[in-house]
């Protein structure tokens, strides 16, 4: 698909995420002991630390942050180290390079990286933990009040992520190809808020909090994910070694995850203000967020569709030259020691 590239570096905005790529901490599976009372009055002795890394303001993250403030995590013999990035695709570079030992990261995302590493990675998918349809395509209406507008026009997006997805499919709808596709490259939803208010850029996909900064500075809705038939869901990653090496461990920490996930949706107000206290969120736009958000802990075959029907489409369009098998890709043996399947 041939498109014309426009680049920026973009520093204002960034997340203290990229920032703290290099965060320091204890190994993956090197343990402490430590006399610990858990919540749910359990008790360990043994506590062993697992690197997460997640996208800033994305449920992985204030799920990580709740949950380590009610001692869920505790409870289960984890001590979490989280590092914040930009985009989720940022975080199997950090796996790669052994910065953390599980990201997350969205569904074009992971077909994008596994399409183009297929011969030479040990990644693996090991659970489905969200879903959305929710987002919506926000334009600059001076700029745009049809999808043909975007014809020559700036589209924002974060290269190598779900966004080139949705920009394709969008573009792809609106009939715009060859030359007249013009991609604003940035390297964070929050960069890419600044392009759009400069006017650089005048499309560009968000929700949640990042879709009401770009209401506040004028921008407007013109088309949703339901309207474009596309949904988005989230995933854990990481390599089949550590999965060898940490079975018990990783079956623990999604156990955990799944707990907390159930305390937020049962108790919305309190970890409300435990999100705005740790992330920065506003508590109105967390509750918002959360109901714009499916939260679950497994790997149905409706998921394995999905992910297939991207890697067809993706396969198709180029962005990687073979196709490969999607269950070589995925574990969920952990899903099933959990119990999750």
């Amino acid at each position: 698909m041939k498109k014309r590239w426009i680049s920026f570096l973009v520093i204002l905005g960034l997340t203290a995420g990229l920032a703290g790529c290099g965060t320091q901490s204890q190994a993956a599976g090197d343990t402490k002991k430590e006399d610990t009372q858990t919540a749910g009055d359990a008790k360990t002795e043994e506590v062993q630390t697992v690197r997460l890394g997640v996208m800033t303001g994305n449920s992985d993250h204030w799920v990580a942050e709740v949950g380590t403030e009610q001692g869920i995590f505790e409870k289960y013999g984890i001590e979490l180290k989280v590092t914040e990035f930009a985009a989720g695709i940022n975080t199997i570079d950090a796996i790669v390079t052994d910065q953390v030992d599980i990201g997350n990261l969205a569904d074009y995302a992971a077909i994008n990286r596994l399409g183009n590493t297929q011969d030479d990675t040990d990644l693996r998918l090991i659970a489905n933990f969200s879903s959305s349809s929710t987002g919506k395509l926000y334009v600059n209406p001076k700029e745009v009040t049809s999808l043909t507008d975007l014809s020559g026009k700036g589209l924002v997006t974060l290269a190598g992520t779900v966004w080139d997805y949705w920009n394709a499919k969008t573009l792809e709808q609106a009939g715009i190809e060859g030359d007249q596709q013009v991609l604003v490259n940035v390297d964070s939803a929050q960069a890419a808020l600044g392009v759009m208010t400069t006017g650089e850029g005048v499309a560009f996909w968000a929700s949640g909090t990042n879709a009401k900064k770009l209401e506040e500075a004028g921008m407007e809705p013109l088309l949703t994910m339901d309207e474009l038939g596309l949904r988005t869901d989230a995933y854990f990653i990481t390599t089949e070694k550590y999965i060898e090496d940490n079975k018990e461990l990783l079956t623990n920490y999604l156990k955990a995850f799944q707990e907390t996930q159930d305390w937020v949706l049962e108790y919305q107000e309190e970890a409300a203000k435990i999100v705005e206290e740790k992330t920065g969120i506003p508590q109105d736009q967390f509750l918002e967020n959360l109901k714009q958000e499916k939260l679950l802990m497994g790997f149905s075959q409706d998921t394995k569709e999905h992910l297939n029907e991207i890697k067809d489409w993706a396969l198709k369009a180029g962005q990687f030259e073979k196709d490969f098998n999607l269950d070589d890709f995925v574990d969920t043996t952990l899903l099933e020691n959990g119990g999750f399947m």
